[in-house]
């Protein structure tokens, strides 16, 4: 799926979901792309916790593989809680 220096390329148009369940759980937007879920959280901070990417594991049970998860936020740099879940400043999207 990564190509051109980590650009990501899908060889078809992504998929874009929200999801919440009835126990509140939610996550901001799920970006399905050439069999994988990305999950995205969306938050207004500078300095998130790595707790806020604790509801991505509902997706856990689809057929789908997990993709790399990512923190939206107003981080000043681009980084990563580990390997899985990145932290993405709002202003590099």
């Amino acid at each position: 799926m990564c190509r051109n220096g980590g650009n990501h390329i899908y060889e078809h148009e992504p998929f874009i979901y929200y999801y919440r369940d009835r126990d509140a759980k939610e996550i901001d937007l799920i970006i399905e792309g050439d069999g994988e879920l990305c999950p995205l959280e969306i938050k207004k901070t500078a300095m998130p916790d790595k707790r806020l990417t604790n509801t991505f594991t509902v997706i856990d049970k689809s057929p789908l593989k997990i993709g790399t998860s990512a923190v939206l936020c107003l981080a000043e740099k681009f980084s990563a809680f580990d390997k899985d879940n990145l932290i993405v400043p709002i202003w590099m999207i």
